[in-house]
C-alpha cells in the first residue's frame, strides 16, 4: 500500500499538533475572507490598526497554505525538521501577535481568544522545539552510521 500523505498518516502520525495549528489558521483566515465586516467588532480595533481585514486574511491564509504544504511534503517526500521548524516558528509568532492584539481590545478582562491563541501559541512553540529535538536525533543517527561504515 502506498502512502499518499494524508494528514494523520504514515509519517504524519507524530505531526497533529501542526496540522490542527495549520487547519486552525486556515479557519480563522476563511472567516476573515468571508463576506461581512468581522473587523466592524471593537474587539478587531487593535487589528484594524495594523492591517485590513482583507489582507489579514490572505496574510493568514497564505500562513497556513505554506505550512499545510510544508507538513505534507515533510511527511510524504522529504523529511526535514527545518521546513517544521520554520513553520512552526512562524505560526507560533504568529498565534502569540493574536493574543497580544486581543490581550488590547479596550475590554476589561481577558479576551476568551487569548486563551485559546495563547495555547495555539505555546503548541506551535513545542513544536517548533519538537523539530529542533528532531533535527539532533537526525544528526546523531547519521553520525553513528558515518562511525560504523567508517
Amino acid at each position: 500500500m502506498t502512502r499518499l500523505g494524508f494528514p494523520f498518516q504514515g509519517h504524519h502520525e507524530r505531526r497533529e499538533a501542526e496540522w490542527v495549528g495549520a487547519l486552525v489558521l486556515l479557519g480563522v483566515a476563511a472567516a476573515l475572507l468571508s463576506p461581512g465586516p468581522t473587523f466592524s467588532r471593537p474587539t478587531f480595533d487593535p487589528f484594524a490598526a495594523v492591517a485590513p481585514e482583507g489582507t489579514w486574511g490572505a496574510a493568514l491564509m497564505g500562513i497556513a497554505v505554506v505550512r499545510m504544504v510544508g507538513l505534507w511534503v515533510n511527511g510524504s517526500k522529504r523529511h526535514s525538521p527545518l521546513l517544521r521548524f520554520v513553520t512552526a516558528a512562524v505560526g507560533a509568532a504568529m498565534w502569540g501577535w493574536i493574543t497580544v492584539l486581543l490581550w488590547h481590545d479596550g475590554y476589561p478582562g481577558v479576551n476568551t481568544g487569548c486563551g485559546a491563541y495563547g495555547v495555539l501559541c505555546l503548541v506551535d512553540g513545542y513544536c517548533a522545539f519538537r523539530a529542533i529535538w528532531d533535527q539532533g536525533r537526525n544528526d546523531q543517527r547519521a553520525a553513528n552510521i558515518r562511525r560504523a561504515t567508517a
